[in-house]
């Protein structure tokens, strides 16, 4: 039987990967205390897009490292905390890109901050900024199976 998140939506070993972190296509966890943390230290406003990311794949962190298909694979996090404390390098970000990015998380432990636009797109960066994957569910892939 094949649920929503089936091979149409990410690679199976994405899929894969993201269930044995403790995803299911069910998961829902609250942002609310994100949101009020990243709002009343950063002054961050949460939007919908990024909302709607972190109650499904929030909170879930990954450790593998290793050779991808065309990028190697580095440990990452979806935690917007990582973001907090850092408006500066979300405000450069944000003004480099000419969009408002959301902090929903780190990679290559913690060497790049990942931060999410109005229009789901994802973007990477942290001295320079660049846009990574057109979706959540795009970046996710990208992560887990390493390609550029």
């Amino acid at each position: 039987m094949m649920d929503e998140a089936g091979p149409e939506r990410w690679a199976p070993k994405t899929e894969r990967v993201l269930r044995e972190a403790g995803w299911t296509p069910e998961r829902r966890v609250s942002t609310e205390e994100w949101e009020k943390t990243l709002r009343e230290s950063d002054a961050f406003e949460i939007h919908d897009a990024a909302r709607d990311f972190l109650r499904e794949f929030g909170g879930l962190s990954f450790d593998a490292s290793g050779e991808g298909v065309t990028m190697a694979i580095a440990p990452f996090a979806i935690d917007p905390l990582e973001g907090q404390w850092e408006a500066d390098i979300y405000e450069s970000m944000s003004e480099e890109t000419g969009t408002n990015l959301y902090p929903i998380g780190v990679m290559a432990r913690r060497d790049l901050f990942l931060g999410m636009a109005e229009d789901g797109a994802v973007y990477c960066g942290r001295d320079s900024v660049g846009r990574f994957a057109e979706s959540g569910d795009q970046a996710l892939d990208k992560l887990i199976v390493g390609y550029r």
